[in-house]
This record gives C-alpha cells, structure tokens and sequence, in this order.
C-alpha cells in the first residue's frame, strides 16, 4: 500500500490530535519517537522498520488519539521499508531564507542561526561547500527569559530539511 512520503521536516512536525474517550497514548513518548524517525529519514541514525511496528506506547489521560498515531507509524514503516525520501523544498539559498522561524522564550539564539542560514544560502546558491554532515553536527546556543529565540522544534525541521537537500546534491 504506497503513500506519499514525508520528508524528515514533515515528521518532525507531524501533530495528532488528543484521544476522544479520555486516554490516548503518551505524548511525550510519541513525540521522541518521531523524532527518532525524521533522524532515520536523514540518514542521522538507523531505525529498522520492524522497531516502528514494535513500538509501544503508554496511555495516559488526554494522550494522542490511538488511532491516527497507528495510522502514521504504519506509513512511516511503509516509507522505511521502501528507503524513499521525498525531495525538498530547498532549491536556492533565497528559498532558505524565505523560511520565517517562529520565535519562542526558550529557543535558539536567533543571531547564530540567521548567520549559519546565511552560510547555508551561498552554500545553496554555489558560494560555498557545506556538508550534510556540517549540517548535521551544528549546535545552537539557547536563550532564556528576554531575549526570544528560534523555536526550537521549527529550527530543527529546516535543518532536518536543508541536510536532506545537501546529501541529495552529494555533499
């Protein structure tokens, strides 16, 4: 049974919607799980599909809805099995910093990340030679109280997504 694939960005960001008769699964745990997926998809991390159909979740009050959690990770094994990345989004570096990041009170220092994105968007344009692998070890410092920062989550999806874009160049 063939989907369409999701990108590691996608899963990444991938919401469900809570449990209707008052228990669903752990949100917590679901939530590390796909993260372990998008880094399977980007070549961060091996995961065997067979893990994906194993995978066990606690229930708890107001937890993800079963069965949507059950549906995606039947696609994301699907996906796994087939080895399919879908290609990105990220043809140019304008297209790179077209990406408006959310801001949040506990995120990425926003000066760090505009400066790495700016280095990625030459890269993309043919200014320079970033690596996946230089994408994949980058760390952000993290901010606090006043000063907003990037959102985390959404920091980690175009880097997900800009990874996948330069391996699929053969950097």
């Amino acid at each position: 049974m063939p989907f369409a694939s999701l990108s590691p960005a996608q899963v990444r960001s991938t919401t469900f919607p809570r449990g209707r008769r008052g228990k669903g699964y752990d949100p917590a745990q679901v939530d590390a799980f796909l993260i372990r997926i998008a880094d399977a998809l980007s070549g961060r991390s091996a995961l065997h599909p067979d893990e994906v159909r194993r995978v066990v979740f606690h229930e708890v009050p107001g937890g993800y809805d079963q069965r949507s959690v059950d549906d995606f990770l039947t696609r994301m094994e699907w996906q796994l099995r087939a080895g399919l990345v879908p290609p990105t989004g990220l043809r140019t570096g304008a297209d790179v910093l077209a990406v408006k990041i959310p801001r949040s009170a506990n995120g990425y220092d926003r000066g760090e990340v505009d400066a790495f994105l700016a280095r990625a968007a030459a890269s993309l344009d043919g200014r320079g030679r970033m690596t996946a692998t230089e994408v994949r070890h980058t760390r952000f410092s993290t901010t606090s109280g006043l000063r907003r920062g990037y959102q985390t989550r959404a920091v980690d999806a175009l880097l997900d997504e800009l990874e996948q874009e330069l391996r699929f160049r053969g950097r």
